[in-house]
């Protein structure tokens, strides 16, 4: 039976966190707490953690229904991205039906606490696909991660930059740029248009990262957007940039490495989604290598409300045909 974590759990977690998936390749890279760490933060302070964490300990069956996975919420409330499940899946059918009752519960908890989504990224090649997709996650886009071990020399600190740091005020304009490149397929199955916006994950307080926003305006319009994290054991770019701006990819890149070199010296990450193709070139230009490709998905949740009888009584009399509300939203489908 899938619970919610308590300090009960705190030695199951220990053992299995280092034997299960993390779902999450900033927090793989970057350096982030332990899923323990994490569990235990929400356990003592539920309301700011943003954080939950479901265990399943069966005993009844020699200790093989052990596992435990953990989700963030999004800023917005309206979804969360599960982060972590272990132990990690096997060709056994009972650690795929362990995938399966743990995905479920979250689903349905997270479904009755008013979420519409719930989100994973998940390796091309990862076994664990089939799983969701059999829970009901569907893939909405993919991406494609890339490395740099070392900045080249040539790309000395400058001053002389076209990018200026976000302002107060730019939500708007930034929104507008984000629209205009994301497909509207993608916009729905996110639920808008913030996208990628979450930068920090549940704890804006962790100073494990920090995180640095420019943007290119020109004629009063952003054409492109450089977001810069950084993290204890690496370095995260997330760019946007308009086809016909006059910032072009290659600018935009040589001005984030050309910033990134007044830093400790650390590789270099930077994660482009499928729509983004036209950075690829102006990456492996600059020496970038590809890590990994992923399949970004989302199960939309379903929570099962009641409706008294005495509400549906007088539509039934009148021979009005009803039916009481099932779902918070639709089911997304499959678009790849």
């Amino acid at each position: 039976m899938v619970r919610r974590f308590n300090l009960a759990d705190i030695l199951l977690v220990k053992r299995l966190q280092g034997q299960g998936a993390c779902l999450d390749l900033e927090t793989t890279l970057l350096g982030s707490p332990t899923p323990l760490t994490m569990a235990l933060l929400e356990y003592v302070s539920p309301s700011a953690a943003h954080i939950s964490t479901f265990v399943e300990n069966d005993q009844s069956m020699d200790g093989r229904r052990q596992g435990f996975l953990q989700t963030w919420d999004r800023p917005d409330g309206q979804g969360c991205d599960v982060v972590s499940i272990a132990p990690a899946l096997t060709e056994s059918p009972v650690i795929s039906q362990l995938w399966c009752d743990l995905l479920e519960h979250a689903i349905r908890v997270k479904g009755e606490r008013g979420m519409h989504r719930i989100f994973a990224k998940l390796a091309q090649d990862e076994p664990g696909v089939d799983v969701f997709r059999q829970i009901g996650f569907s893939t909405y886009t993919r991406r494609d991660t890339f490395r740099l071990d070392k900045i080249p020399p040539s790309l000395e600190p400058t001053r002389d930059r076209s990018l200026r740091s976000l302002e107060k005020g730019d939500d708007w304009k930034l929104l507008r740029l984000r629209s205009s490149l994301t497909p509207r397929l993608v916009q729905m199955a996110e639920g808008g248009i913030i996208g990628e916006r979450d930068l920090l994950g549940p704890l804006p307080w962790w100073r494990a990262r920090q995180v640095k926003e420019y943007v290119f305006a020109d004629d009063g319009n952003f054409h492109a957007y450089l977001c810069v994290v950084l993290g204890q054991e690496g370095h995260w770019l997330r760019i946007m940039v308009q086809p016909e701006s006059p910032m072009n990819v290659d600018r935009l890149l040589s001005e984030s490495l050309s910033m990134l070199s007044t830093y400790s010296p650390r590789p270099v990450y930077c994660s482009l989604r499928e729509y983004q193709a036209g950075v690829r070139g102006g990456l492996e230009e600059l020496g970038f290598q590809p890590l990994a490709s992923e399949l970004l998905m989302v199960k939309q949740t379903t929570v099962r409300l009641s409706v008294p009888v005495d509400q549906l009584r007088p539509a039934l009399e009148k021979g009005v045909e009803t039916a009481a509300p099932i779902s918070t939203s639709n089911s997304c489908e499959e678009i790849l």
